[in-house]
């Protein structure tokens, strides 16, 4: 596809306009998310090690149970990327800076806010927090935050790519799935299924309200994507995005809320609307070539708006580590800094078409 042809594919009121090329874009989000600190990087590998451990315990089991094929297929190594690296992350992110932190965070965290260490020495810290926090404790948590991640990345994968019915039936049989009204009757649907019993399974009375939620979340997704499978124009100009990006962090959050707190949520909800958009933004060749309508293509996600959440989002964390009680300066910048880096582990992940 030349930029000729995406010039003409992505016109905004019936003007057409010039688009940058795939490696242009890549390069402008690259250049506005800014080169990251790897001395925090001791922070983001602790968190990613207690992911791995989890799904190695938890969804592994799983997937040889009920799917075992995609073991070989690309979306095997996708699966664990994006529920390991990217979803799972999100809510042990925000133990870091949350008002009620679990006590092996809270120490570290206490610690580093009054004394300014440098860099290193605070992230192997939060590196052996997440250690004790991922062997000794909290394992309610930990099983449920990474079935749940497993189980987004699942459920996605199968709408979009395995799934032939048409879309309403799709709808329906998902629907069912959550309600446990379907019998799954594929590999993937089996998976999916096996994922959405086992983070449901022995709730505590007050996990049950947080899960309802998430799950009449995850309905609404499932009718915007019918929608949007359909034809139907999302009014508020964001094809159907929305719905998507809550049902996601209101899965992930469920596990921790009595932790996070309220600001967690909005915050997340920035971030996954920032992913999408940069998704988005990466993708428009393929969204064209598949006659996908998006934000981008419409032009009502450019990349001036991506950069205007960015900058949200980065703020939006420290505002998030001041309000949990955090606000040393050095300790903020920490904070920052890890999710920084995280952001643009994940920018490269969807640049290799690995975590896309």
């Amino acid at each position: 596809m030349t930029s000729a042809d995406l010039d003409r594919a992505s016109p905004r009121a019936g003007t057409a306009i010039h688009v940058p090329s795939r490696a242009e874009r890549l390069a402008e989000l690259r250049g506005m998310m800014g080169e990251p600190d790897r001395s925090v990087v001791q922070m983001t590998v602790g968190i990613r090690r207690n992911t791995a451990r989890h799904y190695e315990r938890f969804v592994m089991p799983l997937i040889q149970t009920h799917w075992p094929a995609v073991l070989s297929q690309p979306f095997g190594t996708k699966l664990r990327l994006a529920a390991c690296n990217l979803y799972a992350s999100a809510p042990y992110t925000v133990l870091f800076c949350a008002p009620n932190r679990p006590l092996a965070i809270k120490l570290v965290t206490d610690v580093a806010n009054r004394l300014a260490l440098p860099f290193p020495i605070l992230g192997y810290g939060s590196r052996a927090a997440m250690e004790v926090l991922g062997r000794v404790a909290l394992s309610s948590e930990h099983r449920r935050i990474i079935l749940v991640a497993a189980f987004i990345a699942t459920i996605d994968h199968a709408l979009d790519h395995c799934m032939t019915d048409p879309p309403a039936e799709r709808g329906r049989k998902l629907r069912g799935l959550l309600d446990g009204t379907f019998e799954p009757d594929t590999p993937e649907l089996k998976l999916t299924g096996a994922l959405r019993l086992a983070m449901a399974h022995r709730l505590a009375s007050w996990e049950q309200a947080p899960f309802e939620g998430a799950m009449t979340k995850l309905k609404a997704w499932i009718d915007s994507e019918v929608a949007g499978m359909t034809g139907v124009v999302d009014p508020t100009g964001l094809g159907h995005r929305v719905a998507g990006v809550e049902g996601t962090i209101d899965g992930l959050l469920f596990p921790v809320h009595r932790y996070a707190g309220e600001g967690a949520r909005r915050w997340m909800y920035d971030v996954s609307m920032f992913i999408q958009m940069m998704d988005d933004y990466l993708d428009l060749e393929t969204d064209i070539e598949e006659g996908r309508n998006t934000p981008v293509r419409s032009g009502e996600w450019t990349f001036d708006g991506i950069a205007r959440l960015w900058q949200k989002s980065v703020t939006g964390i420290e505002a998030l580590t001041r309000a949990g009680g955090l606000t040393a300066p050095h300790y903020v910048r920490f904070v920052r800094q890890a999710f920084v880096l995280m952001m643009c582990e994940v920018l490269e992940g969807m640049a290799s078409g690995i975590a896309d």
